[in-house]
């Protein structure tokens, strides 16, 4: 194996973790929003695979191995808010707002930047070792 997967693998891993810091910015952003009838925003959820067995056949180990994101809909209930003067109440006062966790959504910030930080570390240090193998030889 040489140094270029080590790239991709980084760079799939920075791509994945950039997805879930979008995903989790885009909840929050939403969390406060009023629910408006079965069409109200809905939470998501970043959710990484491996691409698996038919990357493997395809001879390639290393794509295998790395994280492939999709973006689907998180079960979550709505949040009821007994505010009666708001112009979205119900009969009895109630405001639906979509079920966004704000803790969890915090704590999937915090872990989406320290991944994407340690796989920028693990891209230079991959960077790095090109570099020295490429002084091998070199007269000082």
């Amino acid at each position: 194996m040489g140094y270029l997967p080590s790239f991709a693998i980084s760079a799939a891993g920075m791509t994945a973790e950039r997805t879930r810091v979008e995903v989790a910015s885009l909840n929050l952003a939403n969390a406060h929003t009023v629910q408006q009838g079965p069409h109200g925003y809905q939470p998501l959820r970043a959710v990484a695979r491996t691409a698996g067995f038919p990357a493997l056949v395809g001879g390639n180990e290393a794509l295998a191995a790395m994280p492939v994101v999709t973006i689907e809909a998180s079960p979550s209930r709505t949040r009821l808010v007994h505010e009666p003067g708001h112009p979205a109440a119900d009969a009895g006062g109630f405001v639906a707002y979509p079920g966004v966790d704000l803790a969890t959504e915090m704590v999937t910030l915090m872990t989406a930047l320290r991944s994407y930080e340690a796989n920028v570390s693990a891209m230079n240090t991959a960077r790095l070792l090109t570099l020295k193998t490429l002084d091998i030889g070199r007269t000082p």
